[in-house]
């Protein structure tokens, strides 16, 4: 046996009783000595499934994504098994008191809000019988892990390695993101559902993944440090919300471009820019070599700069690097 991960059922087909589980995709990854996980599908790979009554099944490996660690996989059951409710964050904080009337929450949004500070849950199984239910308590926190995958968001519950691949969820019971296990620290990394979900849904329709490179590390305009968000708006007053740029990678898109570290992109395409997830869902939609109309707001220009970015997608080479979990 390999390893051990938990996972959640996200889709089923009542015709055939067939369902889907999203995992982490170190449950099926060719183990190795070394400190970071291997991209490569394990020799001989068997997955079983075992469900909360003591049922179990053997899985298929539906699609994986090794750069950003997820998997799908699919078995078939002797009845149809109840679905998990997804539900997609919306990472949006206003940082500018004076545009408060500007606050424009997408009206009857059904993406949750989710701001530093809101309690959530870790929920996984244990790896041995009778698989009971693991739950850990915590909230959303700005803390960061040292994992190459920047899309990552951070919490403060304290789990373990075969809740690997469980779920994330708001005191609703909603799944709002995926999780992984960091033996550093008293946090859990989780990959908010959104991209999950964008993945699965573009697979699903084209039979191949997407990995839109965006050719910077990014985050979002309010985990800036103070002064600089001051700054941007002594500059530009009618900002309150973006896309903070930490680092500009040598020779990407971005960088042919002539986005700049510090940069704060407040619209794509002409729509605005609310938060690091939106930029990145707006990124999806586009294929590669489109050409993204950015506008980015610079602490030192009065007046906001117009960038044309090429999308690209993620080179295999260029795929991020996952610890091994001794």
């Amino acid at each position: 046996e390999l390893t051990q991960c938990s996972g959640v059922i996200i889709e089923n087909n009542d015709d055939n009783n067939g369902h889907i589980v999203l995992t982490s995709a170190n449950l099926i990854r060719r183990p190795t000595k070394e400190d970071v996980m291997e991209d490569k599908l394990a020799d001989a790979l068997k997955v079983m499934i075992y469900l909360y009554d003591g049922g179990s099944y053997q899985g298929e490996v539906r699609a994986y994504d090794f750069h950003y660690n997820i998997a799908w996989i699919q078995f078939r059951s002797h009845s149809s098994l109840a679905t998990a409710k997804l539900r997609l964050v919306d990472d949006y904080i206003n940082v500018n008191p004076d545009e408060e009337k500007s606050f424009d929450l997408r009206p009857h949004s059904s993406h949750f809000n989710l701001v530093p500070g809101h309690p959530i849950v870790a929920v996984g199984r244990y790896f041995a019988k009778p698989f009971d239910v693991m739950a850990a308590p915590g909230e959303f926190t700005l803390g960061r892990c040292d994992f190459d995958c920047k899309e990552l968001f951070m919490g403060t519950c304290q789990t373990t390695r075969c809740g690997e691949g469980g779920a994330l969820i708001n005191l609703s019971g909603e799944v709002i993101g995926i999780i992984y296990y960091y033996e550093y620290g008293f946090t859990t990394p989780f990959m908010p559902i959104n991209i999950a979900k964008n993945c699965w849904e573009h697979y699903k329709r084209y039979g191949e993944l997407r990995r839109p490179s965006l050719g910077v590390y990014a985050t979002n305009f309010y985990t800036a440090e103070i002064y600089f968000i001051e700054k941007v708006i002594q500059k530009n007053p009618s900002i309150c919300n973006g896309v903070f740029v930490e680092k500009v990678i040598q020779g990407s898109s971005a960088d042919l471009a002539g986005l700049h570290f510090n940069d704060v992109i407040v619209q794509c395409g002409g729509k605005t820019v609310r938060s690091f997830l939106e930029f990145l869902e707006m990124v999806w939609d586009k294929k590669v070599g489109d050409v993204l109309q950015l506008s980015v707001v610079r602490a030192s220009q009065d007046d906001p700069i117009d960038v044309n970015m090429v999308v690209d997608e993620v080179a295999i080479e260029k795929f991020n690097r996952w610890p091994r979990n001794l």
